[in-house]
């Protein structure tokens, strides 16, 4: 139940977000990322950036030049698209969510 509960607000939080053109993600203003722990880090930091792709999969980038993808199902259920580690996640204090795939983590505010 929690996590049908936690995916419908994930898809509706990552619906919220605005794309990031793919070769301007690096260059994107703080103010349009979100933070994250990528590769193992332990603080997180404003450094990544959220494409939305066709149909319901959503790439979550990395300043490095890395990514992750996922894929959002029509009921709600989030997905690795990219064969990764599969996504968990917790509703953060005050809303959004962070989401774990493998050792990245991401927080994703709410209505963004």
């Amino acid at each position: 139940m929690f996590l049908r509960i936690f995916s419908l607000c994930f898809a509706l939080t990552l619906a919220a977000c605005g794309a990031a053109p793919e070769d301007k993600v690096a260059t994107a203003a703080p103010k349009d990322r979100i933070e994250c722990a990528t590769g193992g880090a332990t603080d997180f930091s404003r450094a990544c950036a959220v494409e939305k792709r066709e149909g319901t999969q959503i790439v979550l980038r990395h300043a490095d030049g890395g990514f992750r993808r996922i894929d959002l199902s029509p009921d709600g259920a989030i997905t690795a698209a990219d064969g990764s580690d599969a996504p968990s996640g917790k509703p953060l204090p005050g809303g959004g969510i962070e989401l774990l795939l493998g050792s990245d983590r991401y927080r994703l505010p709410p209505g963004r």
